[in-house]
């Protein structure tokens, strides 16, 4: 019987702390000028799991509604005293999952994506390895 993976997520200082035991229901790049502002980055590694599978083990945090979203039961959580750490919940679009950004993980050994969404709203330097799937929208 093989053992389900743990994996070990925080935010910058340290304070929020996630554990998920479970593989990745789906794992993968965007691209999308949505999530390059949230990440702040050029682009967002996101992952989403089991929401059995996702134990807060430490810290506080708060939530934001976004407004305008096409799901509008979309929640975001980060930690209130640094504000990283972040997961959500997108609601409709991916029922029973939470979604954690692949960063908090801070661990090379993290399963790799095995596709990118919005990959034509990227920033024309970005190219990924060619095993990664491309799709033009989500």
């Amino acid at each position: 019987m093989s053992q389900m993976p743990v994996f070990h997520a925080k935010c910058s200082c340290g304070a929020l702390c996630l554990e998920v035991d479970g593989d990745p229901v789906h794992n993968h790049v965007c691209t999308c000028t949505r999530c390059q502002r949230a990440s702040g980055s050029a682009l967002a590694h996101n992952v989403w799991f089991r929401e059995d599978d996702v134990r807060i083990v430490s810290g506080d945090y708060s939530v934001w509604f976004p407004q305008g979203e096409t799901t509008p039961d979309v929640m975001k959580a980060f930690c209130r005293i640094c504000g990283g750490g972040g997961f959500s919940k997108s609601g409709t679009y991916f029922p029973g999952t939470v979604v954690i950004a692949a960063g908090t993980f801070a661990d090379p050994s993290f399963p790799a994506p095995d596709h990118v969404h919005w990959w034509g709203d990227r920033p024309h330097w970005i190219d990924l390895a060619d095993t990664i799937e491309r799709h033009a929208g989500n």
